[in-house]
């Protein structure tokens, strides 16, 4: 049944009303691991737009990602967001990989069978883009042998109902005591036209990927974006609907229908690429955007529409026992792959975009999950690494399960009421047009500075002390306007410009970068694909930003001036504490007031995002005895008798100590902290011991990454270095790629 005769269906047709405490729209691993995961208390009905067999799930073939050994979540993780083109989400990709070996136990439980090396130990296979093999097989249909297990113990389940050929055309909607709107539950069409009215405490949107609307897809037609569609229609927040990915090799034929996926295993195992010379043209184990297109520029070349895949590499027991299903299909179109090469051209194959969903496959709607490939947890980027996709499905589908769990032990019971609050809106909010084509940039995040201690401002002064310094900063670059801009762009028009990382380091200030934009021009809205504190790649695209774009040439240097300033800092402080950690030091790092005048809130603020501590923010903050002010008053004891009777009895005292007797007079003076300043490394040795506890330490004087690591051995509480914030250079980052939108 066609989409629009199905929704016209719903519209006149007189609904049958059930009720269910958790639906679900799809029938794939998604949704048969969500079924498994809740408690059999739970009823579940769920529904299959098609047989159970058109499912995508069964169409994997490569395999399942595993987190080898402990030795492999570094790896692992970088080969995901290198593929992803380090726009993934990076809680959601640790997520995944740390629940994978979990995951994988509980389908072997569950009676998957994976392939076994001769000693019995699992199999484990590589494919494009993976540093090492770390994926799970069974032979080179692994997507049906987990699905169809998975099915098998589903329908052992009293508590589930499963509906075929029932296609989900509407949510329920309803909305709350304070207007708050809700999902409580769906609507579909039986294949004869009656329309069910489920209702139910939770609904998770399994509804799989998008390949119906193309021409060629390696997807079941009936796969059009349902839930996506539906999602939207209900303003639930949509992201990356543009992500798309391009499958390099799928079985080229002159025959309509679903196109027959190669898998990337084949490459894995040695399979080449062959232009119509027979020649190799690329390197086969590239992520799969990279190899697709490496396809199509040799196709344009050659003025073919195909390329050659050979299989000579690959020995013909493993042909036959690992990749059979592929032999058999191809063996019925004609091609021996034991024997010749076989045609190939890229194909629509998955969606990185969908639904915008958090760690728990929660939407932005109440009482409304999402999870496999109808939904986007930031996972995949904007290119998905072979054989993440069951996994991704698996864990976050299990974790939509354990939420409502979790929600049903806060309200007592599964019950028809509404939650109390609604997720928030994601940061990365991109939305689909009617083409699924053409993001747009969404609402920014808020302006949340991470330093808030040593001084007494509150938030909303905090505030203003940020935008009165970013005007001023505004006005020095442009005391009498932006002449160059004012020349070529006289009137308002809306473009987009990309942030790109050029060098790697840790990314700090991007809410000061984006708040340069917004005072230029209240519209502005940017879409955040990194945050402070977080490592950036080159070539990495960190942020988009939209607004008018006169605000976008005019504070471009300014707003990169804080980013790239702050970033450095927030780079060097994280270079050093790592090198503090790796040898061992237990102090803590911390800055001083070397900093730029003006530019102190900024600069501290960096040192604390890459994971420094500040020492007081400004001479108003802590009584700090210095040689001079030792020299003015007479003496340590003088100078530290003076501060107790006159500064407030909750600020410490720290007195600076050049010599091993300034630290015994500052002990017997009880100084609160003791800084051993320009000491050799064994004169402070000495002096710790001398100290004994009686104080707290800190050591300074011309610290740098260079010899910090040579404070470890010392046991002292506190490491302080100016070159944090005066020796740090900068981040090189770039706005680059703007586009005119208007």
């Amino acid at each position: 049944m066609e989409t629009e005769e199905t929704i016209e269906a719903a519209r006149t047709a007189e609904p049958q009303d059930e009720s269910c405490d958790v639906a679900i729209a799809g029938c794939g691993v998604a949704g048969l691991f969500c079924a498994l995961t809740l408690p059999a208390s739970a009823r579940i009905v769920m529904l299959s737009k098609g047989t159970l067999e058109e499912c995508d799930s069964m169409l994997a073939q490569g395999g399942i990602c595993v987190q080898h050994d402990d030795n492999d979540y570094k790896a692992f993780f970088e080969d995901t967001l290198r593929a992803g083109h380090y726009e993934n989400r990076r809680e959601s990709v640790k997520i995944m990989i740390q629940e994978s070996r979990p995951t994988i136990k509980r389908l072997i439980d569950y009676g998957v069978e994976f392939a076994r090396t001769s000693d019995g130990s699992l199999a484990f296979t590589r494919e494009g883009a993976h540093s090492r093999p770390r994926i799970l097989f069974h032979e080179d249909i692994t997507g049906k042998e987990i699905t169809t297990k998975l099915l098998a113990q589903v329908k052992k389940l009293k508590n589930v109902e499963i509906l075929e050929n029932t296609e989900l055309v509407d949510l329920i909607e309803r909305k709350d005591q304070n207007g708050t709107p809700y999902c409580a539950g769906l609507v579909a069409v039986r294949r004869d036209g009656t329309v069910l009215r489920l209702h139910a405490h939770h609904t998770l949107l399994a509804t799989g990927g998008i390949g119906g609307l193309f021409t060629h897809s390696t997807n079941y037609p009936l796969l059009t974006g349902d839930g996506v569609r539906i999602a939207k229609e209900h303003g639930v927040a949509l992201e990356h609907t543009d992500y798309i990915q391009i499958h390099p090799t799928s079985l080229w034929t002159t025959k309509l229908g679903r196109s027959f996926l190669i898998s990337e295993s084949c490459r894995g195992e040695g399979a080449v690429l062959l232009n119509g010379k027979m020649e190799r043209f690329t390197d086969e184990l590239q992520p799969r955007d990279v190899v697709s297109a490496a396809i199509h520029e040799e196709m344009k070349k050659e003025g073919t529409n195909h390329v050659w895949l050979s299989f000579k590499n690959i020995d013909e027991q493993t042909i036959r026992h690992h990749f059979k299903h592929i032999y058999e299909h191809c063996l019925e179109e004609g091609y021996d792959i034991t024997k010749e090469p076989i045609p190939v051209v890229p194909a629509q194959h998955y969606f990185m975009g969908g639904i915008h969903v958090g760690e728990d496959s929660e939407t932005t709607m109440n009482h409304l999950f999402a999870a496999g490939e109808t939904s986007c947890n930031g996972v995949h980027g904007k290119n998905r690494l072979a054989s993440n996709s069951l996994l991704e499905s698996l864990v976050f589908s299990a974790r939509a399960a354990k939420r409502m769990i979790s929600d049903q032990k806060e309200f007592g019971s599964w019950m028809l009421e509404p939650k109390k609050t609604a997720p928030a809106a994601p940061t990365r909010r991109i939305e689909m047009d009617e083409t699924m084509k053409h993001p747009a940039v969404g609402e920014p995040r808020p302006l949340t500075p991470s330093y808030q201690k040593g001084h007494s401002m509150d938030t909303s002064s905090l505030g203003l002390m940020i935008d009165n310094h970013i005007r001023e900063a505004l006005a020095e670059d442009m005391p009498y306007g932006d002449v160059s801009t004012e020349a070529v762009m006289p009137r308002a028009r809306r473009a987009r410009v990309q942030l790109i990382c050029k060098q790697q380091g840790i990314l700090a200030g991007i809410d000061i970068y984006f708040r340069v934009y917004k005072l230029l021009d209240a519209s502005a809205v940017m879409v955040a694909r990194a945050g402070d504190g977080d490592e950036v790649m080159p070539g990495q695209v960190i942020a988009e930003v939209e607004a008018d774009v006169r605000a976008l040439l005019s504070g471009e240097r300014t707003a990169l001036n804080y980013l790239q300033r702050m970033s450095g800092i927030a780079t060097y402080t994280h270079e050093m504490v790592q090198a503090l950690q790796q040898a061992g030091a237990k102090a803590t790092l911390v800055d001083t007031r070397k900093t730029t005048p003006g530019m102190r809130y900024f600069e501290k603020m960096a040192v604390r995002i890459g994971g420094g501590t500040n020492h007081r923010f400004g001479l108003s903050d802590a009584v700090m005895l210095k040689d001079n002010h030792i020299a003015a008053a007479g003496g340590i004891r003088q100078a530290v008798a003076a501060a107790k009777r006159r500064s407030p009895f909750i600020y410490r005292i720290e007195v600076e100590c050049e010599t091993i007797a300034q630290v015994k007079e500052a002990v017997a003076a009880h100084a609160d902290v003791i800084m051993l300043d320009n000491m050799t490394h064994e004169q402070m040795k000495e002096a710790i011991k001398i100290i004994d506890g009686r104080a707290l330490t800190e050591c300074s004087g011309n610290i740098t990454l260079e010899n910090a690591p040579q404070m470890a051995d010392l046991g002292i509480d506190y490491i302080s270095s100016g070159a944090l914030t005066h020796s740090a250079g900068i981040l090189d980052l770039s706005n680059k790629n703007l586009t005119m939108l208007e």
